[in-house]
């Protein structure tokens, strides 16, 4: 991988830390007002994922290139193959602000989302979905997050 596209995502993966660290708090009351099962999820969830970063971060570029390509984070395109058919599609996962189902961008905050955070290239699971459950395959993961950060 390019060592500019290398620097350019890990201060990417760096804001990402630093939005969840400045703005938590504000997020969780946005998206989950009230207490409960699915707030404390959710809080257990990103305190995951900013430790995931936290720990890609300290990586080498050319192992941080490696992991970019393995792990679905938030700005990952994973590819999806559905076992029953063969059928792939492709999501990438994204902040709740950015969301554009004509691209596929999803966020992590929704079933689906939820599900492909943290999924790595090779992994099978059952991906469940409005119109039921699947078992599929991440054919592929690569981070390529284009978008900016919302207060929202």
């Amino acid at each position: 991988m390019n060592p500019r596209i290398v620097n350019g995502s890990r201060t990417h993966l760096v804001n990402q830390l630093i939005f969840f660290d400045e703005q938590y708090t504000d997020f969780i009351h946005h998206y989950f007002p009230e207490q409960g099962t699915k707030r404390a999820n959710m809080e257990k969830m990103i305190r995951k994922y900013a430790g995931m970063l936290e720990t890609l971060l300290e990586q080498s570029d050319t192992d941080l290139a490696q992991s970019l390509n393995s792990v679905t984070l938030l700005g990952s395109r994973a590819k999806v193959v559905y076992e029953e058919d063969g059928y792939e599609d492709s999501f990438t996962v994204v902040f709740p602000t950015e969301i554009d189902p004509d691209q596929n961008r999803i966020s992590f905050l929704s079933p689906i989302g939820k599900q492909l955070l943290f999924a790595a290239a090779g992994d099978r699971m059952i991906l469940e979905t409005p119109v039921g459950r699947h078992d599929v395959r991440i054919e592929d993961v690569k981070f390529a997050y284009i978008g900016g950060f919302s207060k929202e």
